[in-house]
Order: C-alpha cells, then structure tokens, then sequence
C-alpha cells in the first residue's frame, strides 16, 4: 500500500448487538452473517491495508430492538464497549456513537454523555429508525442539539422501513436496498429543510452517495410535477457540494466518477466497510482507490487522510 488511510467507515459488533443479532435475526441481520469480530480484527486490517486510524461504527440492523427499554440499554452497550476500545487505543481507534432511536430524551442524554463523557468522534444514524426517517419533525430536538454540538453524523443504511420482498427476491437487503434507503432518507431530509434548518452538523453519506449521482439532476424537475415544492426543497445540489461522501464498497466503475462530477473532493473520505467487506476485497478496493486515474496524486492523499483529518481537527 502507498499511502497512508483513516478509516471513517468500519464497523465493530460488541458483546450485546452480537447478542441482539442472534436472538432477533439468527445472525442474519439484513441477510448477512454476521461475521467474527473483536478489536483484534480491526486492528489486523488496519495494518494490512495501512490505516492509521479508524472511526468505528455500529452496522446494520439498528439498535432499536422494537421496545424502548432494550433499546436504549443496547445503544449504551454498544457505546461504552466503543469507548472502552478507545481508551485502549487513543491513536489508532475513535468511534461514532449510536443513538436509541427514536426515543427523543434517552436520544438527547445519549448524545451530552457521548460527546462530554466517552469522547465519540461523532454519531452514526440509520436511514431509518422503524420506518421514522430523519427527516422527520419528531427527530428535531435530536438535530437541534447535534447542531448545537457542531456534531459529525454518519448515515447507515438500513433496512427500508416498507417494501415489497417479494419484489425484492432473493437479492440481499445491502446490494440493492441500502443504496435506495440512503437515497431516501437523503431527500427526505432535503424536502424537510434538514440540511437547512441545522447547518453545521456536518453529514456523511455512505457508499459514495448511493444512488444521488445518478438522480440528482432529476431531483430538481419535481417542481414542475408538485409547484408547491420550494427551490430549497430541491436544490439537492448545494447539498452534495456541502456534505461529506465516503467510499466504502464498489464505486468502480460507476459511482466514483459520477460522484466526482458534483462534489468538492476536498469532502470525499476514504472508507473499508470492515469486517462486513470480508479483508481481501478491502486490501483490492483499497488498491483500486490508489491506482486510479480518476484522482490526482494529492486528491488521494485527501481522501485517503488529509480531509478526515481536518473534518476530525486531528490535524
């Protein structure tokens, strides 16, 4: 590997959402096997693929468990055995903390204690929550207090809230409908002016912006279907122009360069996917990443640490 990474898409499971995982979905959640994990895992890709720091998350499904009181239990297991690692490993490991969604003050106290308390780099949030999007008004103390924090929230897809699985098939939840759930919630919180109404929360959307390259010039024809919508409304460009993108998964040959077309590369971040990216397709994405032409030399370097540097002031 050339160059040097941080990592702000990589995944941990903790005792209980290893647990939460078995009982609720058989180790299948969103029809993946849930994969082998401890620290260690993390820490053995990361020298694999020369990643000097990662933020890590919790990945799909979400925490919330279908009753409030397991819920917020399991958001302050997962949390604290994040922090703990961290404490472990203060150079090498930070972690964005999840929130008991949609429960509104557990939501709240999460967020004081994870920022003043345990430290977390930021806040990882699902598409979805149950089917509540996060454009949703009952969310908006939730961004009200992030913004007031000038907080770091990366999005996850999740499992749509409605759709058709017999239309789905046999594709795995993650290969389809977590680019369209990202896509969804997106534009949901566009047309809810969340990306307006709380402006210094600095977003990232996963996965090299999911399907918005390919829409986002139709996004703006809606006024022409629904007058009623507000220019801001649609301007989902000035939001790509202001919003942090990483690229965890396959974004060649397709998303990259389609993403590129509409984004300041100062705002792109590299990212593994691990462990669910099994380590080999990680060390391969990794290679394509530093051996692209679409990218210059010091655009790599950007994505690769100088921008998650400055958007994480580890500068």
């Amino acid at each position: 590997m050339q160059y040097s990474k941080m990592d702000l898409h990589a995944h941990y499971l903790s005792p209980g959402y290893k647990k939460f995982l078995k009982e609720k979905f058989n180790d299948m959640g969103d029809g993946v096997k849930t994969p082998a994990y401890s620290i260690e895992t993390t820490l053995e890709i990361m020298n694999k693929t020369k990643i000097d720091y990662t933020g890590l998350s919790i990945s799909s499904p979400h925490i919330n468990t279908g009753e409030q009181i397991s819920t917020i239990e399991l958001a302050a297991e997962v949390n604290d055995y994040a922090a703990e690692q961290q404490q472990k490993y203060p150079n090498q490991i930070g972690f964005f903390a999840s929130l008991p969604l949609p429960y509104i003050d557990a939501s709240l106290r999460t967020i004081k204690h994870a920022l003043n308390v345990q430290k977390a780099a930021g806040f990882t949030m699902p598409t979805n929550s149950r089917g509540i999007y996060l454009g949703d008004s009952r969310l908006d103390p939730i961004m009200a207090l992030l913004n007031e924090h000038q907080a770091i929230v990366a999005l996850h897809p999740n499992e749509p809230g409605t759709y058709d699985t017999h239309v789905a098939g046999q594709i795995p939840v993650p290969i389809i409908e977590f680019f369209f759930d990202t896509t969804r919630t997106v534009l949901n919180m566009l047309q809810n002016k969340v990306f307006l109404r709380y402006p210094n929360i600095r977003f990232i959307i996963p996965h090299a912006g999911a399907v918005l390259p390919i829409v986002a010039s139709r996004v703006q024809l809606a006024q022409a279907l629904n007058p009623k919508l507000t220019d801001e409304q649609v301007d989902i460009l000035s939001v790509m122009r202001s919003q942090y993108f990483d690229v965890a998964g396959l974004v060649f040959p397709q998303q990259l360069p389609a993403l590129l077309d509409l984004i300041d590369p100062k705002k792109l971040l590299y990212a593994s996917d691990t462990p669910y990216t099994p380590t080999p397709h990680v060390i391969h994405l990794a290679e394509q990443l530093e051996q692209t032409g679409v990218l210059s030399d010091a655009e790599k370097h950007n994505m690769f640490t100088a921008n998650a540097q400055k958007l994480l002031n580890r500068i």
